[in-house]
């Protein structure tokens, strides 16, 4: 099959992009042919780029950004000239908010199939938490209040009727399902858990209480609620160990609040890691954590913990609980440091609670594999294009 994959970001930012980059490898592997567009957000000259072919971002600023986001011209023209010359026999659209509504409209006449990877700006039960105010827990901003009557009354409208009329709709979660059915009205919406590759072995837990964190450093994020926690632990735990692996517009801020833990010795930032070094530190925690505020997917991080053999805790939010349970870690309340630390506490107590905790964790690992979801997906782009020729 020749695909065509379309994502805002063309390197591997978080979980989206490995999906599409999975994607591309693992079809690629099998003969297939795979195209990704991505538009140039966040691109430095640093990362190793996916994407084979780059639309420029939204530019301007004020009202002309704005309409840009309504309508992106060279987007637009960029995606129809790559369509008309691959011809493809499916389309997968992922996170396309970059693009605009263009996207919808220039891949029209194709199968297509939308991937939810997380609140977008037209859905409605989620579009609350594409505000960067939303996670203080108070009201929003005056910013954000505008953009949200931005987002409610322009930006929604604009993508919800091209939205319902691709052909199905994935999502990684069935949080996330429930979530955008109202949107997508009758497109069929199926859930299909992200895969992932083996890039470990499930290893004993190690009994050094060490606790560690991996993701972006953003307010949604909770790493605020877990450096709360920490303080909680530490004075039951003196010999707990916090490690923070990510970056992001929150960890000047974070930095500065955990001063006096840093200097301790007892919290360590890492900034951004590549994979291998990722890998490394999961191996080396006692217990993963995923603080989150907002309603995550299905996190990429908690099935690489998963692989390793390592017990999660993690908010009760949007699709953690279908990853965690009392089998292989323990839940908690968004935004609660001191639920967050007597959990942490009750499990680094027990290092044969811990031990079980990883061995159920491992066992999970194995429904996650990538040559299984590579079948599932090559299975829904094959039925959409059956059925758009019919």
């Amino acid at each position: 099959m020749r695909v065509l994959q379309l994502v805002n970001i063309g390197y591997e930012a978080g979980g989206a992009e490995k999906s599409v980059r999975i994607i591309r490898d693992g079809l690629r592997a099998r003969g297939h042919e795979v195209r990704v567009i991505a538009s140039t957000r966040l691109l430095t000259g640093e990362q190793d780029v996916f994407a084979d072919d780059l639309v420029p971002m939204v530019s301007g600023r004020g009202p002309a950004k704005a309409l840009g986001y309504l309508w992106h011209r060279e987007a637009y023209r960029r995606i129809g000239d790559v369509v008309r010359e691959f011809r493809p026999d499916c389309v997968h659209l992922h996170t396309i908010g970059e693009f605009s509504p263009a996207a919808l409209v220039a891949t029209g006449g194709y199968p297509r199939v939308l991937t939810v990877h997380g609140p977008e700006s037209w859905t409605s039960g989620l579009l609350r938490w594409n505000l960067p105010s939303a996670a203080s827990g108070g009201s929003l901003s005056a910013a954000d209040r505008a953009l949200l009557l931005y987002l409610t009354c322009v930006q929604r409208p604009a993508f919800l009727p091209l939205i319902r009329r691709v052909d199905r709709v994935i999502a990684p979660s069935g949080y996330f399902a429930d979530a955008i059915r109202s949107d997508v009205g009758r497109v069929p919406t199926h859930v299909l858990p992200n895969g992932i590759e083996q890039t470990a072995a499930a290893t004993p837990v190690p009994a050094t209480a060490h606790v560690v964190y991996v993701g972006r450093l953003e307010r949604v994020k909770g790493v605020h609620i877990l450096l709360d926690a920490y303080r909680r632990l530490v004075r039951r735990v003196p010999e707990a160990e916090l490690t923070i692996v990510g970056d992001g517009r929150e960890r000047t801020a974070l930095e500065a609040a955990a001063a006096d833990l840093v200097a301790a010795g007892g919290v360590r930032f890492l900034g951004w890691l590549d994979q291998e070094s990722v890998s490394r530190e999961l191996g080396a925690a006692s217990v993963v954590v995923l603080p989150s505020l907002w309603p995550e997917n299905f996190p990429t991080v908690a099935l690489e913990a998963l692989q390793h053999g390592r017990p999660l805790v993690g908010s009760r939010v949007g699709g953690i609980p279908e990853l965690v349970g009392p089998d292989n870690g323990a839940l908690v309340e968004p935004g609660d440091p001191a639920a967050l630390a007597d959990e942490l506490v009750r499990l680094l107590a027990d290092p044969e609670l811990l031990a079980k905790l990883g061995r159920a964790s491992a066992a999970r690992a194995q429904r996650y594999g990538v040559e299984d979801f590579l079948d599932a997906i090559l299975t829904h782009y094959q039925e959409v294009a059956a059925s758009c020729e019919s």
